[in-house]
Formats: structure tokens, C-alpha cells, sequence
């Protein structure tokens, strides 16, 4: 009867699971901090941009108060009302300073101006000129501030400066607002378009994430009902193998093999659409099905071969002293076999097929693995051919 060997794949599944947690992770942190990063570009230039269109509203008020002020003083000579105009007038300097600071310091830099075009052709442009018409403003009421309060001295007409205070000044500031209200208006959908975008990000990677940990979970499922199977009982009669025993005996017979220069073959059978078995039928017809393919194996092996699984529903028959030839025909009885009727009958309902690559030792190899991949690989890229296959490497 042939020896068995298992190979349990727990502290794999535990590595996987910890490998896809730590990738998630590192993906969650580096979403997080693209969320960060972005979130607060957009916010800080939505902040400056509404901080602009705030001081330019403060520059009609401010207008129209050192206006106002101004002609008081012209009629009343009223100290406050001259102190309050000049008050009004310095800090519509200072504001219209902070407002174009950028884009002097830009253009001293040899960069682009961070104004937009629009407001460029506000602020120096001969239509609009909006930096003129404050200097001169200014200088309008610095000047009538200045009058002395004597006999003959000639005093600004209040009316020129009043019209001069409404307009087309006055005009060119509304726009200026308007326009700063405006890159406000874009720069809050540019917010909730970026909002959006992270939103639906964030629903993506979860979903993603979920399928993931749904495919883990089945998988680790299906390696722990095929573990458990495949732990047979006593009754099938031979010592258990276990892998780190059954990879030192290979070596001897490999070393056996060389010495006397005989063969080795090694046969690798994958159970047909059992992933499809264990989904749709449960994990009894799944035990089923792999218990009958372990007795169908043991029954057709003779007491020198060794059987093992390697992963899953993946097996292997290690052959001694068999050439090629001797174990395809092997193959061809194993395939057989498991095709007969009387072998289907007991499989309940399930039919059961296994497809066998077959590969020998040649004489590069120097490990069972070796040998055991090239078989494995010997059924990679033939699912064309059907189940029941049998594939020489």
C-alpha cells in the first residue's frame, strides 16, 4: 500500500491573511494621506480665495466711507470726520496692497501670477485700471484733507468727489468683487468635485477589500475541509508521512536512483472542477469526492509508490524504478478507472475526473520539487483538452 503524506496549509492561510490585511493596510494610509494632502490644497486655496473676495467687498465699503468722511469735513471741518477718512483711506491702501502682494512677489520670482486674467485686466488694464483709480482716489482726498482752514483758501468741490467716489470707481470695484466671487464659486465645486471623487474612492477600495476577504474566507474554508479529509484514518493502513519525512526519503530514492542508474517518475493529479464541487454541493459531497479519489489512489498504487497531497485538491504519486512509458500507462488505468461507472455510482450524484501530468527525473534535478512542478506544470494551459486529461511534460 502506498505511504501518505499531507502538507497543511494553515500557517499559509494565516500568512496570506495577514499579507492582505498588511496591504490594506498600507493602502488605506496611503489613501488617507492622499485624502489629506488633497483636501488641504483645495481647502487653503478655497480659504485664500474667499479671504480675497472678502477684502475686496471691504474695499466699496471702505470707498465710500473715506468719501463720505471727507465731505463731512469739507462742510463741517470736523477733526473725527477728517481722522475717521484718512482711517478709512489707509486701510483700503493696505487691503489693496495684501490683495496684489502675490502677484508682484510672483512676477519678481520670474513666475506666473497667481491672479487669474480676469482680475488682471481688472486691476491694470485701461478699461478698467482699477489700481489707478485708487491712487488717484487717494491723492483726491489726501488732498482736500489737507486744506488749511483759513480765510481764501480754495476747497475741493464735495460733489466732485463724491461723483468721483461712485464713479466709475465704484464700478470697478464691483467688479473686481464679483470676479473674486466667482473663482470662489469654482473653487467650492472644484472642493465637491474632490469630495465626490475620495467618496466614491473610499467605496471602491471597501468593496474591493470585502470581495477579498470573501475570497480568503472561502479559500481558507476549502483548505481546512480538504486538511481535515485528507487526515485519513487509520484504516487505509500505512504509516503517515508527514512532508518534511516524505522530502527525505525522495532524496534517498532520488540518491538510490542516480546511484544505480534507474528511473523515477512522478505522476501529479488535479482533481477536476472540485472548487466547483465544494461551491455547489456542499463540503460533504466535497469530502466525498476526496475521500473516493485518495481510495481510488491507494488502490491502483503498488507498496513501493508514495502518495501525497501537495496542495488542495492537488496529489501526487511518486513512482520508483518507473520509466515514462510505464507511467503513462499508469496514468491511463488511474484515468480509467475513475471514469468506470461502478466508481461514479458512489460519488453522490457528483461525477468525479482527475486530470494527471507525468513528468521523470532527469538529471538536473536535485530536488523532489523539482520534478513534482514540472508534472504540475505539464497541465498548465491544456484546460482545452477537457477533464480526464493525461499530459506528458
Amino acid at each position: 500500500m502506498a505511504a501518505i503524506f499531507t502538507k497543511y496549509n494553515r500557517p499559509g492561510c494565516i500568512q496570506g491573511a495577514m499579507l492582505t490585511s498588511i496591504v490594506y493596510l498600507l493602502l488605506g494610509g496611503l489613501l488617507a494621506i492622499f485624502v489629506h494632502i488633497t483636501l488641504e490644497k483645495v481647502i487653503q486655496a478655497q480659504a485664500n480665495v474667499a479671504q480675497d473676495a472678502n477684502i475686496s467687498g471691504q474695499q466699496r465699503m471702505l470707498l465710500q466711507r473715506a468719501s463720505l468722511f471727507a465731505t463731512a469735513y469739507l462742510y463741517s471741518e470736523d477733526i473725527a470726520a477728517k481722522q475717521t477718512s484718512l482711517q478709512a483711506l489707509g486701510t483700503m491702501q493696505a487691503n489693496h496692497q495684501l490683495l496684489l502682494e502675490p502677484h508682484y512677489s510672483a512676477l519678481k520670482n520670474g513666475l506666473a501670477s497667481p491672479l487669474s486674467p480676469e482680475l488682471q485686466a481688472l486691476y491694470f488694464t485701461s478699461d478698467n485700471n482699477v489700481s489707478d483709480q485708487l491712487n488717484a482716489f487717494g491723492e483726491q482726498i489726501y488732498y482736500a484733507l489737507s486744506l488749511q482752514v483759513k480765510q481764501g483758501d480754495t476747497k475741493l468741490d464735495a460733489k466732485a468727489l463724491m461723483e468721483m467716489a461712485y464713479t466709475p470707481l465704484l464700478s470697478s470695484l464691483n467688479a473686481v468683487v464679483s470676479e473674486y466671487e466667482s473663482q470662489n464659486s469654482i473653487r467650492m465645486t472644484t472642493l465637491r468635485l474632490v469630495q465626490l471623487v475620495v467618496f466614491w474612492l473610499i467605496v471602491a477600495i471597501m468593496f474591493i477589500g470585502l470581495i477579498v476577504i470573501l475570497l480568503n474566507a472561502r479559500k481558507q474554508r476549502q483548505n481546512m475541509t480538504i486538511s481535515s479529509i485528507l487526515n485519513l484514518d487509520q484504516e487505509h493502513a500505512s504509516p503517515m508521512f508527514t512532508r518534511k519525512a516524505f522530502e527525505l526519503s525522495a532524496r534517498k530514492l532520488i540518491a538510490t536512483a542516480r546511484r544505480h542508474n534507474e528511473t523515477i517518475s512522478v505522476l501529479a493529479f488535479d482533481i477536476d472542477r472540485f472548487a466547483r464541487i465544494l461551491t455547489h454541493h456542499g463540503h460533504e459531497a466535497a469530502e466525498d469526492v476526496l475521500s473516493r479519489v485518495a481510495d481510488g489512489l491507494l488502490a491502483m498504487s503498488r507498496e513501493s509508490d508514495y502518495l501525497g497531497r501537495v496542495a488542495d485538491e492537488k496529489f501526487v504519486l511518486l513512482l520508483p524504478k518507473t520509466s515514462a512509458e510505464q507511467a503513462l500507462n499508469l496514468a491511463n488505468k488511474i484515468r480509467t478507472f475513475f471514469n468506470d461507472e461502478k466508481t461514479q455510482e458512489g460519488a453522490k450524484g457528483v461525477p468525479i475526473s482527475v486530470s494527471i501530468g507525468i513528468t521523470e527525473l532527469e538529471k538536473e534535478d536535485s530536488m523532489l520539487q523539482h520534478i513534482i512542478s514540472r508534472a504540475e506544470n505539464a497541465l498548465v494551459g491544456k484546460e482545452s483538452q477537457g477533464n480526464a486529461r493525461v499530459c506528458m511534460a
